[in-house]
């Protein structure tokens, strides 16, 4: 058996392809790798693109290449020798580029010292301001374009409005747009279309839910969006632009991803249970045409399956990775999903997969829930490690190194632990029904159903009772903490970036104010009631009793939880005599990225449940 810590060593050695982008004739794959954008064949061979820190790439029509690099430069490259066409910049850091038809590029842009969520570290855009000063509607997320020659950028003039995901089409953007500028306005969002000559806005859109991946038709006359919840696997709602009617298209469900193949058909990617699935369906009533499913993983933007479409509409790229194949480019037929890895970087890394399968149980009212169990070894009742996700709204799919909560569970399934990393109600892939069952019931049905994974592997023989822990990152590390005052069942926990006081994240998150009503179901913490239901799902005020012992995990500038929800977390469990430490780690967000700090935490993890008894 391999050390647990030389097992995470060497996946933090993982290469993972970024930004991937399919050529329209279908030849090639642009991709960014460490840094670096790269060109590869289908055969496999690749060539870097000239220049560092590349950040994006995407083909135009013309199948130039275009790139986000340094932050914020645009760049167009040419012919096989990938020789500069022409360069602009920004004043800000680019998030997007989406290329018209006509060669122009739209730049999706955010201000210096403007917040980002969770999903991207939770830190400021970096800022040298000093002193930083801030005040509403002052930093936002904007749009620019680039003429096909070059010529720009030309701001398109918004006031108010910070744009979170864009399409672009003969002079107009489709936009997901709030008027709060902070994250917190992603969950209070609306469908803008904007003239980028005179800045004219048409809201075609508002909704209590979350948007993501606008997409206008060719012609102009049509438009859709993804609704959901948090950052988003959902339905797909139709806009038709000449009589402003908006309705969901057919009943396809955790769709993440999705474009025009023309003005009549749509391909789609997402979530299928704890796999994805895709395919292409009707533009006018969102009949399926074809439809395919596959076990593992499609990566994408914000961690989120996505595709890149050759212009026939016959070939997608993509990142996968599944139980037994590190993650690599691949490439399949967009109707038939049958994923083939044009690329070998992680193959030597192979040998390190563990035995995954799905296991399920039932929870509070019969429902049925399911996770992914991992083990290595002979069967027989061994120690167990759960790992709870962020989200809530996220999921555990199948891929060959989960990378959330440190990328430890394949390294703890080498440890000789039956790792169970459960999706309880609240998760995506199952629907949007399944989903929203956790609004207003934060840590109640979801952690109920995570018990029950744990009681369920207990009968069956796998996990033994007297050694088992439990831990999670983000809203994983509020369930993690939640836990341990519902239950003495665990004999140590690991809290990563979690919640501990709803209360203070209610005004100190930079989602506060859009995350906390939305998953609390509108508990509002100016009134008595509202103070009264976030205390009552708080741990921090629910230490008496505690008995757990707690590792408290947290980077020092996440600004999505706070590191004074680690600090209350810890005074609150050393008050109650509870077993607890705290390490915070200087210069990371909401997770760890540096070698040393994601090797340190790795060691401390393992040390604390050794230490605890549990392997």
């Amino acid at each position: 058996m391999t050390s647990p810590i030389d097992v995470h060593r060497a996946l933090a050695g993982l290469r993972y392809p970024e930004s991937v982008a399919l050529h329209p004739d279908g030849d090639r794959v642009a991709c960014v790798l460490d840094g670096a954008a790269h060109v590869i064949g289908l055969d496999g061979r690749s060539t870097p693109v000239p220049g560092r820190r590349h950040a994006l790439t995407r083909w135009l029509p013309s199948g130039r290449l275009l790139l986000a690099s340094g932050g914020d430069r645009v760049e167009i490259r040419s012919g096989t020798t990938l020789e500069p066409v022409w360069q602009g910049r920004v004043d800000g850091e680019i998030e997007d580029l989406i290329s018209g038809d006509d060669g122009t590029v739209l730049v999706r842009l955010a201000d210096p010292g403007s917040e980002r969520d969770g999903s991207h570290l939770g830190l400021r855009v970096h800022d040298p301001s000093d002193p930083f000063v801030r005040t509403p509607g002052g930093r936002l997320r904007r749009l620019a374009w680039f003429g096909a020659d070059g010529d720009g950028p030309h701001e398109i003039a918004v006031p108010g409005l910070s744009v979170w995901d864009a399409d672009w089409r003969d002079g107009q953007a489709l936009a997901v747009s709030s008027e709060d500028e902070t994250p917190a306005g992603y969950y209070r969002p609306r469908l803008d279309l904007i003239d980028a000559r005179t800045g004219d806005v048409r809201v075609l859109h508002t909704t209590p839910w979350q948007l993501n991946r606008p997409r206008l038709a060719p012609g102009g006359r049509a438009a859709v969006v993804v609704e959901g919840l948090s950052i988003v696997s959902g339905r797909i709602l139709r806009a038709d632009l000449d009589t402003g009617r908006v309705a969901y298209l057919g009943e396809v469900d955790d769709v993440t991803d999705l474009g025009w193949l023309d003005d009549r058909t749509l391909w789609f990617t997402g979530w299928s249970g704890s796999g994805v699935h895709g395919g292409v369906l009707s533009a006018a009533d969102g009949r399926v045409l074809s439809r395919w499913s596959a076990w593992g993983t499609l990566g994408g933007r914000d961690g989120q399956p996505s595709l890149s479409v050759d212009r026939s509409g016959t070939l997608a790229a993509a990142v996968w990775e599944t139980a037994e194949c590190p993650p690599e480019v691949a490439v399949a037929s967009l109707t038939a999903g049958d994923w083939r890895p044009i690329t070998k970087g992680n193959a030597a890394l192979a040998r390190l997969a563990v035995r995954q399968e799905e296991v399920s149980w039932t929870g509070e009212g019969g429902q049925v829930i399911s996770g992914l169990l991992l083990t290595l070894g002979p069967a027989g009742p061994r120690p167990l490690v759960v790992i709870a996700h962020g989200g809530p709204t996220w999921l555990w799919s199948s891929a060959f190194a989960p990378a959330e909560s440190n990328q430890l569970a394949v390294p703890l399934a080498h440890a000789g632990a039956a790792v169970l990393l459960p999706n309880p109600r609240g998760s995506s892939g199952r629907g949007q029904d399944y989903a929203r069952a956790v609004i207003g019931r934060v840590g109640e049905v979801d952690l109920g159903d995570l018990l029950a994974g744990v009681d369920h592997l207990v009968e069956a023989g796998v996990a033994d009772p007297e050694r088992m822990a439990v831990m999670g990152l983000s809203y994983g590390g509020y369930l993690t903490a939640w836990a341990t005052t519902r239950t003495c069942r665990f004999r140590a926990a690991v809290v990563m970036s979690g919640v501990s006081d709803w209360l203070s994240f209610s005004t100190a998150s930079n989602l506060a104010g859009g995350f906390d009503p939305l998953y609390h179901g509108g508990a509002d913490p100016t009134t008595p009631q509202g103070r009264e239901h976030l205390a009552a799902r708080s741990p921090v005020y629910h230490a008496t009793g505690v008995a757990t012992p707690t590792l408290i995990l947290h980077g020092e500038q996440d600004r999505t939880t706070p590191p004074g929800q680690a600090e209350q977390l810890y005074r609150a469990w050393s008050a109650a005599g509870v077993s607890t430490e705290l390490v915070v780690y200087p210069r990371e967000g909401h997770e760890l990225v540096e070698g040393a700090h994601r090797t340190d935490a790795a060691e401390r993890v393992i040390g604390w449940l050794t230490g605890g008894g549990v392997l």
